[in-house]
């Protein structure tokens, strides 16, 4: 019986710590991979602010991703598979929208070399990836999230607004 109870609390412990582990870790990498279509390399540095919380789940994030080079060049090849995803120039219209975070620490700097991803998760949204709609002027609230990869850098930036 003292052996059964004693697997059964190792057992309890281990999950407890997986699911730590998980929570801390690596739900933010599944997260926003999901957020950009692309898997971002487990445990590679990741840099996270967020305001979200607020009235109605209101808030912006902000996410700075640091890629070895062999990620970066991985990860590199999973973009060009990606039809969403675009090489920079950023359409100055949206790189202005980005550029006015509400938290100034929440600004994707301007990149010269790089790729681009925009998706528009208003419910309104006609072409979820058509950044022009969010500036329809009888939306009342914007929720957008761009993704800037940086390849002279090697940092993927990401950014979501919801107002």
């Amino acid at each position: 019986m003292k052996k059964i109870l004693k697997i059964i609390g190792i057992s309890l412990l281990v999950l407890i710590i997986v699911y730590i582990v998980y929570i801390h870790t690596l739900r933010n990498y599944f997260f926003y991979s999901s957020q950009i279509e692309i898997q971002i390399p487990l445990f590679a540095k990741m840099e996270e602010k967020d305001t979200h919380g607020g009235f109605h789940g209101d808030g912006e994030a902000f996410v700075k991703v640091y890629f070895s080079n062999e990620q970066a060049e991985k990860f590199i090849n999973r973009i060009n598979e990606n039809s969403h995803w675009s090489k920079l120039t950023m359409p100055e219209r949206l790189q202005k929208r980005v550029s006015n975070a509400i938290d100034k620490e929440m600004k994707i700097p301007n990149i010269e070399n790089g790729y681009w991803f925009f998706e528009d998760r208003h419910t309104k949204a006609k072409d979820k990836y058509n950044y022009s709609e969010m500036f329809d002027p009888n939306r009342a609230s914007s929720n957008f999230s761009v993704a800037v990869f940086d390849t002279d850098t090697n940092i993927l930036y990401f950014y979501a607004l919801d107002t």
